[in-house]
């Protein structure tokens, strides 16, 4: 018999599900998403943004984001983090508008006026850093300006995989769905069979979101989490990348 596969984010063991009082404040509005609609709280969604997908947009410079700052780096609740400097007074397309998402603490909450850039992602220009889920950095449109500028070139992946069959893959999994404690999300079986570019080999740099730090795990370019494996609580537009154990892939040189 395979394993169940669970309306989860593919991180929500790894990053909260250990940690009072997420762990059992998920499980509570799990459990209430049949109860009437007053009891089931959920997240409404922020305002759009002025820029849409496809759009060309530059990132400011340096001193007019610090400008919209506050005292804690943030702009209306949202950091400016240490990673997205390095993209200021670059030209990128607006990947989507994210009016919703979840945070590192398992927690739904709205944002406005806020988008995703193609191919910019917390691991850096580089795709050196962050905590190895390689997650788009969101800008506020504050940040941003439309330009007719040539588009920064984009970074050449690392090879390619092709995933292996569902009913292969789904032999790897324990009994909750998971491999090295990470869950094999729903949405993810849409992509069996299927080949894509290597964004990057995941480096394990981050202890307390992996139950086994030593794994192999890959992330695909531009194939990102679509938020609606969350079910009742979803769909979350934050796009993480999703993350491919070696053994259910055949990895090309």
């Amino acid at each position: 018999m395979t394993a169940p596969l669970r309306e989860r984010c593919q991180f929500e063991n790894t990053i909260y599900c250990y940690v009072f009082p997420f762990g059992q404040a998920r499980a509570i509005r799990r459990a209430l998403r049949g109860a009437p609609e007053r009891f089931a709280a959920r997240a409404p969604e922020g305002k759009p943004s002025r820029y849409a997908a496809g759009d060309a947009v530059r990132v400011k410079d340096a001193a007019a984001i610090q400008a919209t700052l506050d005292g804690r780096g943030m702009l209306r609740g949202l950091a400016f983090t240490p990673e997205q400097w390095a993209y200021c007074g670059r030209t990128f397309q607006v990947e989507r508008q994210v009016l919703r998402m979840m945070n590192d603490a398992g927690l739904m909450r709205a944002i406005g006026r806020t988008v995703a850039l193609v191919g910019v992602t917390c691991d850096g220009v580089e795709r050196t850093g962050g905590c190895g889920r390689a997650c788009p950095l969101l800008f506020r449109e504050e940040w941003l300006e439309s330009s007719p500028s040539e588009l920064a070139a984009p970074l050449q992946n690392r090879g390619y995989a092709r995933v292996k069959p569902l009913a292969e893959l789904l032999r790897t999994l324990d009994s909750d769905g998971r491999r090295d404690g990470v869950m094999f999300s729903p949405a993810m079986a849409r992509y069996a069979g299927a080949r894509f570019p290597v964004h990057k080999r995941v480096q394990p740099v981050a202890a307390t979101w992996w139950r086994r730090p030593g794994a192999a795990w890959y992330i695909f370019e531009g194939l990102r989490c679509l938020g609606e494996p969350l079910g009742g609580d979803g769909p979350c537009h934050r796009g993480c990348g999703l993350l491919w154990h070696e053994s259910w892939l055949e990895l090309e040189d």
